[in-house]
């Protein structure tokens, strides 16, 4: 495979998996999604990525990594005709207003999009610095962090809102322009797990396996019913606002499976709710049906795979 048909590797560092995934430009200019491999993640998520990487097979070495909320935020800004560095100035003070960890410990970045309008990134330098550190002690050289709602986006972009279900918190993500538009609540795979634990007085693992297989099933409902409030309302809000048409839903992450949440959240907001599915032309090299069973769990690192064509 030669090096210049492919993309850099979109490597996804979640709490209970680490995923790799490598992109193919072929003759034709199509992009295809040749593989991706997934380790759990572990205390050291650089070894994770190592075997992962090598799984692939592999000669490409350039990676693009993620960050999501709280550890990195999206936000836009106006401001008055100045210098570069002043505008990065007043740039943090706006930031600082609504961090909840100190200015300090911040990377702020500020990029133009119209006349006196800017997106103002901001990133947790401990987080950030952590992920390139993890992916050059596998080997790789990074070339980009992204924004995790921008590459989820990049995955599914015919959804109008796609639901991150992670191990510790759940995103909900909303197109928009210049940036998304994003929500996050403190409700995860992990959670539930616990709650069943709990209730039944059984280990984590048993928990687990029992959430996978039969969900809930009467254990940790408080928890599920709070999700779905959550979400449900600030979706209602969102179409009250006219601030988006919501027409279809997604669920994307690792519990976006769990049994009857898809149309627990239908019910709530009248709105399609389907598990996220990746475009038809996406993985063409792969079978359909592992391409569709996947896909929930492989959004991310996809969509960190066409950052290189995002422009």
């Amino acid at each position: 495979m030669s090096r210049r048909a492919t993309l850099p590797l979109g490597i996804d560092i979640g709490a209970a998996l680490t995923r790799v995934a490598l992109l193919e430009r072929t003759g034709s200019d199509v992009v295809q999604l040749i593989a991706c491999a997934s380790r759990a993640t572990g205390e050291d998520p650089a070894t994770a990525i190592a075997d992962a990487y090598a799984e692939l097979g592999t000669g490409e070495r350039r990676c693009v990594l993620a960050l999501t909320a709280p550890e990195a935020t999206l936000r836009t800004a106006s401001f008055p005709p100045m210098r570069r560095r002043e505008r990065e100035r007043a740039a943090r003070f706006e930031a600082s207003r609504e961090l909840a960890y100190p200015l300090a410990e911040a990377e702020v970045r500020v990029v133009p999009f119209e006349d006196g309008c800017f997106v103002v990134g901001v990133a947790r330098r401990a987080a950030l610095t952590g992920r390139v550190a993890a992916a050059k002690r596998a080997g790789l050289r990074p070339v980009a962090v992204d924004d995790a709602s921008l590459a989820i986006l990049r995955a599914f972009p015919n959804d109008d809102a796609i639901v991150d279900i992670g191990t510790d918190a759940t995103h909900l993500v909303i197109p928009g322009d210049p940036i998304p538009s994003t929500r996050t609540f403190p409700l995860g795979g992990r959670a539930f797990t616990e709650a069943i634990a709990e209730s039944l007085g059984v280990e984590m693992a048993v928990a687990e396996q029992r959430k996978r297989s039969v969900g809930l099933a009467g254990a940790g409902e408080h928890l599920f019913e709070e999700l779905i409030d959550r979400l449900a309302s600030a979706l209602i809000e969102t179409r009250a606002r006219a601030a988006a048409e919501l027409r279809r839903i997604a669920l994307i992450g690792n519990a976006a499976r769990l049994e009857g949440l898809a149309a627990a959240l239908e019910r709530a907001v009248a709105i399609p709710v389907q598990l996220g599915t990746l475009q038809p032309d996406a993985a063409a090299a792969l079978p359909l049906d592992v391409v569709r069973a996947a896909s929930p769990e492989w959004g991310l690192a996809y969509g960190l795979g066409l950052w290189e064509l995002a422009g």
